[in-house]
C-alpha cells in the first residue's frame, strides 16, 4: 500500500546514528529498520521466511539488485544493506525517461524470475485476490527503490510480497511512476502529475513497451491497464480510509480520498 514507507535504506538528514544501536533509517514506521555496518536490521514476522526464500530464489536468477537475506530469529531479520538514495519528495530526476524506462524492465525481470517460486508451504502478510501469474512486489514505487546518481540500482520492502498478476503490480508501478495522474491537483494538497494528459499518456505506452521487452503476450494495452489502475485504487482507497478510523490518522484519511479521486480521474480517460 502506498502509506507503507519502510524505505530501510540510504542516510538522510532523518536518520540518527548510536554507537551501539547503528543507524536509525528514515521512512521505517512498521518495521524500525537499522543499519548496523553493512546490514539492516528489521522486525520480522510470520511471513518474513518465505520472503528471505523468495529473495534467495531470485537471486539465483540473476535479480541481484534486492537484499541478501542472511539471517531471521523469529523477532528480527537482517539483510544486506543496499548503498543509495531513496527518494521520497519526488526530485526533478525521478521523471527522467531513462528512469521510468529502467524501473519498467525491473518489474519485468522481478516477475519472471518469481514465477517458479515454489508456493507451497508460503505464508504472505497480504493477498492480492488476483490470478496467480507471478509473486506481485505490490509496492514497487519510487520510496522502495534505491537510486545512485540518479539510476536505479535496488528494490526494498518485500513484506506486501504475494502471489498475483502482473497486470496488478503493473498498476501501482505505472500510477507512481507514469504518473498516471491529472497536471493539476484535484483537490487541495492532492498529488499530481509534472506532466500534461498527452505526456502521460506517452509515458504509459514507454513503460508498457519495457515491460514487454518486445513479447506480445506481454504487451498490455493501455486502456487494460487504466481499468485495472482504477480498481486497485478504490482497494486501496478502502484499506486506507478504514485504517485511518482505526488509527485516528487524519493524514491517511486524507490520502483515501485521493486515491479515490485518482481512480474516477483514471475512469474518465475511459479505463
Amino acid at each position: 500500500m502506498a502509506q507503507k514507507k519502510d524505505t530501510a535504506r540510504s542516510r538522510s538528514p532523518h536518520d540518527t546514528e548510536s554507537a551501539k544501536s547503528g543507524v536509525a533509517l528514515s521512512g521505517g514506521n512498521m518495521n524500525a529498520p537499522v543499519k548496523m555496518g553493512s546490514e539492516v536490521h528489521r522486525s520480522a514476522g510470520v511471513h518474513t521466511p518465505t520472503i528471505h526464500r523468495l529473495l534467495t530464489h531470485v537471486r539465483a536468477r540473476g535479480v541481484d539488485w534486492v537484499p541478501r537475506p542472511l539471517s531471521c530469529d523469529g523477532t528480527t531479520e537482517v539483510l544486506t544493506y543496499l548503498d543509495g538514495d531513496v527518494p521520497h519528495d519526488m526530485p526533478s530526476w525521478i521523471w527522467d525517461g531513462s528512469v521510468l524506462r529502467t524501473v519498467a524492465r525491473r518489474l519485468r525481470c522481478w516477475h519472471d524470475a518469481t514465477a517458479d517460486f515454489p508456493r507451497e508451504g508460503a505464508l504472505w502478510s497480504f493477498s492480492t485476490g488476483q490470478e496467480d501469474e507471478v509473486i506481485c512486489h505490490n509496492d514497487f514505487a519510487p520510496y522502495n527503490c534505491v537510486f545512485q546518481n540518479g539510476t536505479f540500482s535496488g528494490l526494498i520492502d518485500f513484506d506486501l510480497c504475494a502471489p498475483g498478476s502482473r497486470l496488478w503490480d503493473m498498476t501501482y508501478c505505472a500510477y507512481r511512476f507514469v504518473p498516471l495522474m491529472s497536471d493539476a491537483p484535484l483537490a487541495v494538497g492532492q498529488e499530481f502529475a509534472p506532466f500534461p494528459l498527452g505526456t502521460v499518456l506517452e509515458r504509459l505506452e514507454i513503460f508498457l513497451d519495457e515491460y514487454s521487452r518486445g513479447d506480445p503476450p506481454f504487451r498490455y494495452g493501455a486502456g487494460t491497464l487504466l481499468q485495472k489502475t482504477a480498481e486497485r485504487l478504490d482497494r486501496i482507497a478502502d484499506w486506507t480510509a478504514d485504517f485511518a478510523a482505526r488509527s485516528g490518522n487524519t493524514v491517511l484519511a486524507g490520502n483515501a480520498i485521493m486515491y479515490r479521486d485518482h481512480a474516477g480521474w483514471i475512469r474518465s480517460l475511459g479505463g
